[in-house]
């Protein structure tokens, strides 16, 4: 079994070598290697080369198979798709499908025609061919750091692409024959108790779907939010916990027929699979349910038992070759990870335990959210008992038997639900929610190898060690040495952070917003989408470790420029809001104001007014409306760089500031109106002498932006161009007055961004 863990360490760092390109694990690697030829043990080396020879070659077939894949360009086909009813998904107008095709797994999109569609199509319950036409493309990929990363997520389900569908011709029920057909019926009956439980009542329903079946309901973000704050996540999601309650479970009622162990063995080995497909074949509950077999398996074929250590390090690699990221992914760290520790150290008390599960896991946190809450020990400790013999008894009780609409026992589990997330949300909100930051690679890897260590030695001078190692990491990422300015990608609008050394003056230029065009009534989805504030901004804002902005600067009032800005007062404190003069009055204005924690303090500025982050007014001259011709322009130099931020500014008011600034030179600028031809003027843009500029537009964006003609005179100008919707996010780092340099979140080469640049001068 020795053997079997040394090769399941090395083939772990392998995987995060050759699939995430993670160098720092190449070197810890040969030193593991290193380490197995020192033990002079010629069984686990042969069996430690043996895997990882076998697992390299294995997982660089792979990587190369999904980028041939990738890198096929997209293309109109007519195909035929299969689906079971358990992987359509309704929100909004659009619909979702995971589905079998000869082009092999693919993920489709598609929009609903009629409200018809929408209410039939949740309801499939057998599997379906769907004939179709659709465009053929490489998943999109994240523009800014921190975003949701759909192609890694997708890909650990064996998906590439994804199909945009067009057109749908017909759909067939198609039942298979064989042994196909108990496959099909597994998801049947998935589907089946799913629509079931929407007969529930809601949080009685939020439940039996999440913990028995693997579906969350599309509101389970913001209706659960106490439940990740408090770092309680992985209790609801089906994983090891779930099997071996299951297990336990199975085996007392078997027991109680009078089956023999043989026969119970059988039957567990049966039943194991039949879950992992009910519970929808997630990570987690499919690394569960091969620890959980293995033993069983080896029991029946050597009548011997095996060790814990041997069945996690066999479930390790089986794991690393079925899905080479479950590695990359939070969930699999955790359940690999917390699995050993509790191999590793068995008999430990719960609190002692509870202690260690928080040391081991909170680097992987802080990769995943970059925060941490100081009462999750304390909440871990209370509600792993009462979940285990109490909310999940009171879920499958209220599932199996409280379907009736004035059902008593519904009615029951919905008040110890709702209680229990009443408490819930409480606690959450008691002081004590960290943000940290998200450790960079190396630091992940050290503070988790420190962590590793002192779970092996465990001295009173390594618990300082690791708490020093903490502190040099928390001072490095909020006191960071380099300045920068980064062009967020936000879609169609605006938002530009500037973060000067050490940041002594962190500001944010406009916050974006999403225009809302008028649709049916019917297309309205049942939960409202979170804000690209939240998602994106204060993302990555948290990420940096950041916890509060001094200032917010709004161009004029456009939605797309300051349509998120309620939403970033409710999420982050800001000290002054300042916007162009004559704004502050503006009724829409003071009501983006109104979910902020703590008002921030709002200051109008014209011309020739300066602030404390060094940027410099040069616009509007005079108060307006807030209008487009009204918009803040701000300068500043930054990294021996002068930037200038126009907003939607035209071109009239271009030539405006050139000729009451003659002396005006600028090397950035932010182009006007998302490089429409109604800014960038060639004149003005001559006089300032611009050598970058930068378009911050939204992909395949409505309005043909940027202009054909502003492109024109860009290119005649010998400006160099970066764009939001090809190269994502834009930076410009920077050290005190150093010249800095440019960074692209996408970079040059990627297939997306080429896509990206065909679609949008097809549509100049």
């Amino acid at each position: 079994m020795r053997a079997l863990f040394f090769a399941a360490v090395a083939c772990g760092l392998l995987s995060s070598w050759l699939v995430d390109q993670q160098w720092l694990a190449a070197g810890l690697l040969l030193i593991w290697l290193l380490r197995v030829i020192r033990l002079r043990d010629r069984q686990c080396l042969m069996v430690t080369i043996s895997c990882v020879l076998s697992l390299a070659i294995w997982l660089n077939w792979q990587n190369h198979r999904f980028a041939s894949i990738v890198q096929r360009p997209s293309q109109v086909v007519t195909s035929h798709l299969a689906v079971q009813p358990d992987a359509i998904t309704v929100r909004g107008g659009q619909y979702q499908l995971i589905a079998t095709s000869p082009m092999g797994k693919v993920l489709v999109r598609g929009q609903l025609k009629s409200a018809t569609e929408k209410q039939y199509l949740p309801h499939f319950t057998h599997r379906t061919i769907w004939h179709v036409q659709g465009e053929v493309a490489a998943i999109a990929p994240p523009t800014n750091p921190g975003q949701f990363n759909a192609p890694r997520y997708y890909r650990s389900q064996g998906i590439a692409r994804q199909v945009t569908v067009t057109a749908v011709r017909r759909i067939e029920i198609a039942p298979r024959r064989g042994w196909l057909v108990l496959l099909d019926r597994l998801h049947q009956w998935r589907q089946q108790f799913f629509l079931a439980c929407q007969r529930l009542p809601p949080t009685l329903s939020r439940y039996a779907t999440s913990l028995l079946v693997g579906i969350r309901p599309t509101d389970f973000q913001t209706t659960m939010g106490a439940v990740q704050q408090l770092g309680l996540l992985h209790l609801f999601s089906l994983s090891g916990m779930h099997v071996i309650l299951l297990v336990k479970f199975l085996q007392w009622v078997l027991l109680r027929l009078h089956l023999s162990q043989q026969a119970i063995d059988i039957w567990l080995l049966g039943l194991l699979p039949a879950y992992l497909v009910l519970g929808g074949g997630a990570d987690s509950l499919r690394w569960a349910v091969v620890t959980a077999a293995l033993p069983i398996i080896w029991q029946l074929l050597t009548h011997q038992s095996s060790g814990a250590l041997g069945g996690w390090s066999l479930a390790l690699i089986m794991g690393i070759a079925h899905n080479p990221l479950v590695l990359s992914q939070l969930g699999g760290q955790l359940s690999y990870g917390l699995a050993l520790l509790l191999i590793l150290m068995p008999g430990l008390p719960p609190w002692r335990l509870a202690i260690w599960i928080q040391v081991i896991s909170l680097p992987v946190l802080l990769v995943a959210t970059a925060q941490w809450h100081l009462w999750s020990l304390a909440v871990n400790l209370v509600v792993a008992p009462i979940f285990s013999w109490v909310l999940l008894p009171v879920t499958v009780v209220g599932a199996s038997i409280g379907f009736g609409s004035a059902n008593v026992t519904s009615a029951s589990c919905e008040w110890v639900l709702v209680n229990f997330q009443n408490w819930l949300e409480w606690v959450s909100h008691w002081p004590g929610l960290l943000i940290i930051g998200q450790p960079s690679t190396l630091w992940a890897w050290t503070l988790s190898l420190l962590s590793l260590w002192l779970l092996r030695t465990p001295r009173r001078r390594y618990y300082w060690g690791l708490l020093l190692a903490y502190a040099c990491f928390s001072l490095s990422l909020r006191f960071p040495l380099h300045g920068a300015v980064q062009f967020i990608d936000v879609g169609q609008g605006d938002s530009i952070l500037i973060r000067q050394p050490f940041n002594r003056q962190v500001s944010l230029i406009d916050t974006g917003g999403q225009l809302h065009f008028s649709r049916p009534r019917w297309q309205a989805e049942q939960v409202q989408p979170r804000s690209r504030a939240e998602t994106i901004t204060v993302n990555y804002l948290h990420r940096l470790g950041i916890t509060h902005l001094d200032t917010v600067y709004l161009s004029h009032k456009d939605v797309d420029h300051i349509g998120d800005l309620g939403e970033l007062l409710r999420l982050m404190p800001v000290n002054q809001v300042v916007v162009p003069a004559g704004m502050a009055r503006l009724a829409k204005f003071q009501k983006l104001l109104a979910p902020a924690r703590k008002r921030p303090k709002v200051v109008e500025a014209l011309a020739g007014q300066t602030f404390a982050d060094g940027l410099v007014a040069v616009h509007p001259f005079k108060p307006g409306r807030a209008e487009n011709e009204d918009s803040l322009v701000l300068t500043g130099v930054f990294g021996q760089q002068r930037f200038m931020f126009t907003g939607d500014l035209d071109r009239a008011g271009e030539r405006a500031i050139v000729a009451r600034y003659p002396q005006l030179r600028v090397d950035v600028l932010k182009l006007g109106h998302h490089g429409s031809k109604t800014a960038s003027d060639p004149l003005a843009l001559r006089q300032l002498g611009v050598h970058h500029g930068i378009l911050s537009v939204g992909r395949h964006n409505r309005y043909g932006h940027p202009n054909q003609e502003t492109l024109i005179t860009l290119a005649e100008q010998h400006i160099v161009t970066y764009s939001t919707a090809l190269q994502g996010m834009i930076t410009y780092r920077f050290v005190n007055h150093r010249q800095g340099r440019w960074q692209t979140f996408l970079k040059e080469g990627d297939r997306h961004q080429r896509t990206t640049g065909v679609k949008i001068d097809s549509q100049r």
